[in-house]
């Protein structure tokens, strides 16, 4: 017999559920209820899921684009300064003799350099056998070291000092100028000073030994007098093992003379460093090209943001596939604004050859980027050299600057690129408040439909009391009929 309500002789619809619940009060009311909640929830979640992935994948393109700004800012961090457009540059023939360090005050030319004789320190030392110890006592008093240049210094031997090791120290610890040390050449320790700095008003001219009625010992082994010209041995316990001296070079034929190894100024606005004795060739001149190397760096960098932007911004529609800011009014409007920061004319600059950078071989193509003619920009870099730097550099209205400020702007803590990466932070903290009045209702809509099922539950139970009733009575009078 088939069951009404069942076409083709298949089961009723009421049929599959007591099958999928199981008769009378063995009803699976919690699957049942879960997979209700599950279809009802489904429809607000995915929505809320498609809404969160858009907004996430909006707030990384945002953030692709601040990066972006970011690496353009430090890529032409200085190319609103002059200086970065003109640069002089020096190198020597023969840098072991002679070699040049240049500044922007110097001045283009060829030099010829002899080096005649390179600055040294004093050496003094005292005399072979003075001493058989170096901890032996010595004596106490005071050293007058007397310099070059009328300076002197004083250096107090007390007890503590009174050996050769203390004098050293002693020296070290008060005076300045000198250093002292200790020599054994073989024939006992000999103390030693060497002026810290070259050159003859440098040099010590003399070391008085000075004891009083309390002093013990004797000083007089430090004494020294140097002769009048500076060299030989000079007088006293002390001898000059190494005279000092000032450096002498000429420069073009012109003779210089330096208590050091360094010349400044002889040629304006250079240093001379000295390394040794001979001739060396010195040539400064401008450095060539970095006009052109400017410009093509700035295109380089500008092609790469643009690039960038064009991946975010695309539409292909043969694919009708668009990029995560396709249409986007914040990008669209940095990139005008780039656009113009960079190609728009100088007033400044207005009857001038070079106003642009058009003027200078560069211009915009369809897709936005710029393109270089850098036999146009060499042209111009050598024919108008001022006006190409003032183009980028001007105070008020350079390229450089102008974009500067652009990007300036575009990262700014109130920038419309960071107002709107907020407000879909904002949005995406609403999606979560969403969902949670999601769950809360999801949960109302749970606890409902499980009282209603257990109603249910009720009434097939007693449904099923009442048949297993009908049927035992109807076997019951089915037998009597036998």
């Amino acid at each position: 017999m088939v069951a009404p309500g069942s076409p083709g002789g298949g089961p009723a619809p009421h049929t599959r559920i007591m099958e999928k619940l199981g008769a009378g009060s063995g009803l699976n009311t919690a699957g049942i209820v879960d997979d209700l909640v599950e279809a009802e929830r489904a429809p607000t979640e995915n929505r809320l899921a498609q809404r969160e992935e858009r907004i996430q994948t909006e707030i990384s393109a945002l953030g692709q684009m601040r990066s972006v700004l970011g690496e353009f800012q430090e890529q032409i961090r200085g190319l609103d300064d002059p200086d970065n457009y003109s640069a002089i540059e020096g190198a020597s023939r023969d840098p072991g003799v002679a070699d040049i360090r240049v500044g922007d005050a110097t001045i283009p030319g060829g030099y010829d350099v002899e080096v005649v004789q390179l600055a040294q320190s004093q050496r003094l030392a005292t005399v072979p056998g003075t001493f058989e110890s170096s901890s032996d006592p010595v004596g106490t008093g005071r050293l007058i070291i007397i310099f070059g240049d009328g300076r002197e210094q004083t250096v107090t031997i007390g007890d503590d000092d009174s050996t050769l090791l203390g004098i050293r120290d002693a020296i070290n610890r008060q005076a300045e100028g000198v250093a002292a040390s200790i020599v054994d050449d073989g024939e006992g320790p000999r103390l030693s000073l060497v002026t810290t700095e070259t050159g003859e008003h440098n040099a010590v001219l003399g070391v008085d030994a000075r004891q009083g009625e309390d002093d013990t010992g004797d000083l007089s082994p430090f004494f020294f007098v140097s002769n009048a010209e500076g060299d030989g041995d000079g007088i006293g316990g002390m001898r000059q093992i190494r005279a000092a001296q000032d450096a002498v070079a000429t420069i073009d034929g012109l003779t210089v003379t330096r208590s050091e190894n360094r010349i400044e100024d002889a040629i304006e606005g250079a240093t001379l460093s000295l390394n040794d004795v001979g001739r060396a060739r010195i040539e400064i001149q401008e450095q060539e090209g970095l006009i052109q190397e400017r410009v093509q760096g700035f295109v380089e960098t500008y092609n790469a943001v643009r690039g960038q932007f064009n991946r975010l911004s695309h539409y292909d529609p043969e694919t009708e596939e668009s990029g995560p800011l396709q249409g986007d009014a914040t990008l669209r409007g940095i990139q005008m604004r780039l656009s113009r920061a960079a190609t728009e004319p100088l007033a400044e600059l207005r009857g001038e050859p070079v106003q642009a950078l058009t003027d200078i071989g560069v211009i915009t193509r369809r897709d936005g980027s710029l393109e270089l003619d850098s036999v146009r920009l060499q042209r111009a870099a050598e024919q108008h050299p001022e006006l190409v730097t003032r183009l980028f550099t001007d105070e008020e209205d350079g390229i450089a600057v102008r974009v500067q400020r652009l990007l300036d702007e575009s990262l700014g803590a109130e920038s419309p690129l960071r107002v709107r990466t907020q407000g879909l932070e904002n949005q995406l903290r609403r999606i979560e408040d969403d969902r949670e009045r999601l769950d809360r209702r999801m949960e109302q809509v749970r606890e409902r439909t499980r009282r209603e099922f257990a109603a249910m539950d009720r009434a097939v139970a007693e449904f099923n009391r009442t048949s297993d009733f009908l049927e035992q009575r109807m076997d019951a009078m089915n037998a009597a009929r036998k």
